[in-house]
C-alpha cells in the first residue's frame, strides 16, 4: 500500500494528535488471617482485630494463609461491590460490570465479565490466512518524470498490530498501530526513452499516527451474537518505513542502484470495511478502493512516485 509508494520516495512529515487508552490492575482487599501453633503447654489463645493464634500443647503447625478479594473488576476502578451507584448508570456497584464509568447497557464484546467502556483493547497480531484472500493488498504505482509508466504491486502482511476499543452503545475505535510486510519479488518500471528501474521494497513496515481517531458503528444485536461489521468513518493516517532496494537501474543519474532507507514517509489507508468477529477472537480489514492515492512522493532526482487504489484483506487474530 503505502509501502510501495514510500519505497520510492523521500521523507515527509505528518502532524498527529495522539490518544491513549488503558486499564490498570484493582487493589483486592484481604480477610482476617488464622495462623494456629500447637506445643506441650497448656492452650492460650490471643485475638486481635485480624490475626488469632492459638497454642497448645503439640508440635508446631501453621495453616495457610488465604485471601479474598472483595470484587473489583479488572480495569475499573476500586468502588466497593456494594448497593452504591459509583457511576450513576442505573446499576449498583455490586451488580455492574464497569462501576465507575456509566455503562447502563453492560456491553461485555469479549465476555471477560469487564464491560466494554473499561476494558482493555482488543489486539490482534498474528496473520490469519493466506494470500489470494487474505493478507494481499493489491496496488497500482506510477512513476512520472515528465511521462511515466505504471506497475502492479502487491503487499504480503505478516503480522502487526491492530486494536480496537468498544463503547456501551454501538461504536468502536480502530488503530493500526503496526503492520508488517513481506520483501516484494522485483518490480520493474519502464518509463520509455528515460529510465528503466528494477526494484525490491524491503523490510516494510506501516505505523499508525492518530490512536483510535478511525471510528466504526456496530449494532447491538450484532455484538451480542459475538459480530461487529462496520465501514471506517474517516481515512487512516499512517507512516512508512522500509528499504527500497533498486537493483538495476538503465539511467543511474535518476535512480542510483543501491538500498535507500524510507523514514516516516506520511500516507494513509482508504476508508475500508472492519470485521470483529468470535467475541473479539478475529477482526478483518477490506479495502476496496480504486482511486485512493495512498502515498505520492518525489526522489531527490525528480522522480514522481503515486501509490492509488488500494484492494484486498488483511485478516488477523489474537
Amino acid at each position: 500500500m503505502i509501502l510501495v509508494g514510500a519505497a520510492c520516495g523521500d521523507d515527509g512529515n505528518t502532524s498527529a494528535s495522539d490518544t491513549t487508552t488503558g486499564t490498570t490492575d484493582q487493589p483486592t482487599s484481604t480477610e482476617p488471617t488464622s495462623t494456629t501453633t500447637t506445643t506441650d503447654n497448656p492452650t492460650t489463645t490471643t485475638t486481635t482485630d485480624e490475626t488469632t493464634t492459638t497454642t497448645t500443647g503439640e508440635p508446631e503447625t501453621t495453616t495457610p494463609t488465604t485471601s479474598t478479594t472483595t470484587g473489583v473488576m479488572p480495569g475499573d476502578c476500586a468502588a466497593p461491590a456494594d448497593d452504591a451507584d459509583e457511576d450513576g448508570d442505573t446499576i449498583a456497584n455490586k451488580d455492574d460490570n464497569c462501576r465507575c464509568d456509566a455503562n447502563p447497557n453492560q456491553l461485555d464484546f469479549d465476555g471477560n465479565s469487564v464491560g466494554n467502556v473499561c476494558d482493555a483493547p482488543l489486539t490482534f497480531t498474528i496473520a490469519d490466512g493466506a494470500p489470494p484472500e487474505f493478507n494481499k493488498l493489491d496496488s497500482t504505482a506510477s512513476a512520472k518524470m515528465g511521462i511515466g509508466c505504471e506497475f502492479p504491486v502487491s503487499l504480503v502482511a505478516t503480522g502487526g498490530d491492530v486494536q480496537v476499543t468498544l463503547d456501551d452503545e454501538g461504536t468502536a475505535k480502530v488503530f493500526a498501530a503496526s503492520l508488517n510486510f513481506a520483501d516484494t519479488p522485483e518490480l520493474t518500471c519502464e518509463i520509455p526513452l528515460i529510465l528503466t528501474v528494477k526494484l525490491v521494497i524491503q523490510q516494510l513496515v506501516i505505523t499508525g499516527v492518530d490512536p483510535f481517531a478511525v471510528g466504526f458503528p456496530f449494532t447491538v444485536s450484532d455484538h451480542n451474537a459475538g459480530t461487529l461489521t462496520g465501514m471506517m468513518d474517516m481515512v487512516h493516517n499512517i507512516l512508512v518505513n522500509g528499504i527500497l532496494n533498486i537493483t538495476e537501474s538503465s539511467n543511474e543519474a535518476l535512480a542510483m542502484p543501491g538500498e535507500s532507507p524510507l523514514e516516516d514517509v506520511p500516507g494513509s489507508f482508504p476508508a475500508g470495511t472492519i470485521n470483529v468477529a468470535n467475541a473479539g477472537e478475529q477482526i478483518t480489514l477490506d479495502f476496496a478502493s480504486d482511486d485512493h492515492i495512498v502515498f505520492q512522493q518525489t526522489t531527490m532526482g525528480g522522480l514522481e512516485i503515486t501509490l492509488t487504489g488500494l484492494t484486498g484483506k488483511i485478516r488477523l487474530r489474537q
